[in-house]
């Protein structure tokens, strides 16, 4: 987006005139530039495929986040109060800018990062939210079925992925305790400073589903090194995760099949575009996720927690 072009989105909201633009980030999803205005620094995001009704969602379900002052950053309202500025293109929504970091990974950030995510799962009348997870396993059947008709093969993660896919089906229908998630927490998704969490950000794939993805999404986020899952952080993990929303057993006797699906539901992600082009660190990212399944699965259930 050009210069002009921001300072016209700006007319809408009272945040003073615009000092300086920096674009921090370049997703998928998304465009994201640090802005400084007369008022003090912002996310200014440009959602490029993210549907109106999806990017809703998310604002609703941040509103929800406010009551409880969980620590995010919070959309900023327009001058006729509304968050999100829709033009011919773009969907804009401009958010609080969290100073930080991405954290390191050790003990003092995991327990940080399980304890803010119990609280979060743990937010009551969740079902006036409910929007079903974008990763499931009714959407790993329907991709195995575009195998044999898709641009780009890959016979041997097609073969890993089909397998995996049925021998993870009876563990993820399970009846369990269910609520909001963010989906997607990995390091480069909070902000840290000092090894204090300050904030979880991104809540573009915020959804409802077994809370326990959440806790194997989590991990796989937060508990390897190397592609190696460590003892040591898994254990403060569901640790402190456990002190604010205790586990049930059967989410404890589920947890490494969890800790496989969430990895095996990133690369369904990672297939869905690979199926149509090439592109070697995606496919890199694949195969390391397709390693780490296997080491997971081969380990027995009680060893692992």
């Amino acid at each position: 987006m050009k210069l002009e072009n921001i300072k016209k989105v700006l007319e809408n909201y009272k945040l003073g005139s615009l000092k300086d633009c920096k674009k921090i980030s370049h997703g998928f999803a998304n465009l994201n530039f640090k802005i400084t205005t007369a008022n003090g620094n912002f996310l200014f995001r440009i959602n490029k495929h993210q549907e109106l009704s999806t990017i809703q969602y998310e604002l609703r379900v941040l509103n929800e986040l406010k009551k409880i002052n969980f620590p995010t950053a919070y959309p900023i309202s327009r001058r006729d109060d509304r968050f999100i500025t829709v033009t011919a293109e773009d969907k804009i929504v401009i958010y609080d800018f969290i100073e930080g970091e991405i954290p390191d990974i050790n003990i003092r950030t995991v327990s940080e990062m399980a304890t803010a995510a119990a609280r979060l799962n743990s937010i009551p009348n969740w079902q006036k939210f409910t929007k079903k997870n974008a990763i499931n396993i009714d959407n790993c059947f329907d991709l195995m079925g575009k195998f044999d008709t898709a641009k780009c093969k890959y016979p041997e993660v097609f073969k890993h992925f089909s397998e995996q896919t049925e021998y993870l089906d009876k563990y993820v229908r399970e009846n369990l305790p269910q609520g909001i998630i963010h989906s997607d927490l990995f390091p480069d998704n909070t902000i840290f400073k000092d090894n204090k969490l300050i904030a979880f950000i991104d809540f573009e794939e915020v959804c409802t589903d077994d809370l326990i993805f959440e806790v194997g999404m989590a991990i796989n986020g937060f508990c390897f090194i190397n592609n190696e899952l460590d003892a040591d952080l898994l254990k403060i993990f569901v640790q402190s995760y456990h002190l604010v929303r205790p586990l049930s057993q059967m989410e404890m006797e589920l947890l490494p099949f969890y800790i496989q699906w969430t990895a095996h539901g990133m690369v369904s992600w990672h297939l869905q575009h690979l199926l149509e082009r090439e592109y070697d660190r995606q496919l890199d990212r694949t195969n390391e996720l397709i390693s780490r399944v296997k080491k997971i699965r081969k380990i027995n259930k009680w060893e692992l927690i």
